[in-house]
């Protein structure tokens, strides 16, 4: 499925020689090494393009590669998990599988600062260095060697300049929008992690995020919630809430307006894979609740409607790995967490020395700027809180006044962390905000969603709704999105099931 059609600005030519791109191996940069540069000739749709590699000392590895046909764009891609390696440059989440090479953008990626062979995990938590590195320090340094090349090759800089992510890179794209706002031009930043704690928006920042997964964790630790229970829960809502958009598709497209009462699912009786027992119930009802500390102050959001028995794996894995770096140490046992005596260590580093996620002021900065930003999120991941991003959404049009005009937020019904479940889970949102950036005309609901076949055929498409808005069934072929329309409802910020 092509993506919607970009503005073109005018096509520069790259030197498109052998020659031209082996002589990057002499650039020189401080504190960097040039491992490489090679001339990797035209296949298929995918222009000719010279590929240079770096290292930044001690570990940052990087890699910057430059079309022939070079539209002026520049795209800087973060990372996922806790990075290690450079992220797929050639088929970023948010553009359809295209390879960004073929729309006139030169782009680069870092491995976030460390190698995950020596390091892998979190285990790089034991070195600041290379902690800072992996909160923001990547980000310029990945910037600043991409610049150096793109100039000495094209013998011009960038006019137009992107970030994009999900997860990670989500996280990076927010510092990219806080930290280096003058920067971009334009970031996209999917599943990600927002603000600082005491910026007070309701666990969108790292601190709140990784208290939530250590309250997660113990929860399904204590009480596990089985694979085929969890299957249960997602059906049962599926049969309250599906049809709520016109149509019975296997897709929930409003989870706000969901409140499917977990007590419908109580066992009475003998138990069964297809009830719920009592502790199981308070279980779930914690995970899609706020996580408040003795005061009462909200700094955890609520797990959606996706399947509850995924919450563990990721929980125990992210969240030890966060309260490693907060801590200092290779590893944490998250089942010693104590949220009373720890989160206080927990929001001093890891907003504070690190700044693992760009703060709501930055942000707004970035916006008042007149700097375009796209936020996205699967409603049905269960490795990053979807509420999180329409908690920094709503922040952002608070602080951001009338500049918030420079922000969208799509949420994708059905999606789970970045791709997969039920719901499309693709869409070709860096064309919406290049459009944006060089033609002046924002995505709005002119975006579609697809789902692909493992060979990229589309099984399905879906407008994607500019939130709050939601899509509403009008009739015809329920797998092509000309069937729905992008509707406003009425949905309260729940987060939770009726218990």
């Amino acid at each position: 499925m092509a993506g919607i059609a970009l503005s073109i600005p005018c096509a520069f030519a790259g030197p498109g020689d052998i020659s031209s791109c082996t002589n990057l191996g002499t650039l020189s940069l401080t504190g960097t090494t040039i491992t490489s540069a090679a001339y990797i000739p035209a296949a298929g749709a995918v222009p000719g393009y010279c590929e240079l590699n770096a290292t930044v000392a001690p570990q940052t590895d990087i890699t910057v590669r430059m079309p022939d046909l070079w539209y002026q764009r520049y795209l800087q891609l973060g990372g996922g998990g806790f990075d290690g390696n450079i992220p797929n440059l050639a088929s970023p989440a948010m553009n359809f599988n295209k390879n960004p090479l073929a729309h006139g953008y030169a782009v680069a990626g870092s491995n976030g600062g460390h190698r995950s062979a020596a390091y892998p995990g979190a285990s790089f938590a034991v070195d600041r260095g290379l902690s800072l590195s992996y909160a923001s320090g990547k980000i310029n340094d990945t910037d600043v060697v991409a610049r150096a090349a793109i100039q000495t090759y094209y013998g011009k800089p960038a006019k137009y300049r992107y970030f994009a992510g999900c997860s990670n890179g989500g996280k990076n794209a927010s510092v990219a929008a806080a930290v280096f706002s003058d920067d971009y031009d334009g970031i996209v930043a999917g599943d990600g992690v927002y603000g600082h704690n005491d910026d007070g928006i309701g666990g969108s920042d790292m601190s709140g995020m990784t208290a939530k997964w250590a309250a997660s964790s113990q929860a399904t630790k204590a009480v596990p919630i089985s694979a085929a229970k969890g299957a249960a829960v997602y059906q049962a809502q599926l049969a309250a809430c599906d049809a709520a958009d016109g149509i019975a598709d296997g897709i929930i497209s409003n989870p706000e307006a969901c409140h499917f009462n977990l007590l419908s699912l109580a066992c009475s009786g003998t138990g069964s894979d297809a009830c719920l027992t009592s502790p199981e119930i308070q279980t779930i009802a914690s995970l899609r609740s706020d996580l408040a500390d003795a005061s009462g102050r909200v700094i955890g959001a609520p797990w959606g409607l996706g399947d509850p028995s995924q919450a563990n794996a990721s929980s125990s894995g992210l969240g030890g790995g966060f309260l490693a770096l907060a801590f200092g140490v290779a590893s944490y046992d998250i089942s010693k967490f104590d949220l009373d005596r720890d989160f206080g260590t927990l929001k001093r580093v890891l907003d504070g020395v690190y700044g693992m996620s760009g703060s709501l002021a930055g942000m707004t900065n970035y916006l008042k700027k007149g700097k375009k930003l796209v936020i996205y999120h699967g409603w049905d991941d269960m490795t990053v809180q979807p509420y999180i991003s329409p908690r920094i959404y709503a922040a952002l049009q608070k602080s951001a006044g009338a500049d918030a005009s420079n922000a969208r937020l799509y949420m994708f019904p059905g999606m789970g962390h970045c791709r997969g479940g039920v719901g499309p889970d693709t869409a070709d949102l860096l064309g919406g905000v290049t459009n944006w950036v060089e033609g002046g005309t924002p995505p709005n609901d002119s975006l579609v969603a697809a789902k692909l076949s493992t060979t990229g055929a589309v099984i399905m498409t879906r407008p994607l709704c500019a939130y709050p808005k939601v899509p509403m069934y009008v009739g015809g072929d329920p797998n092509l999105a000309g069937s729905f329309a992008c509707v406003k409802v009425n949905s309260a910020d729940a987060g939770t099931d009726d218990k």
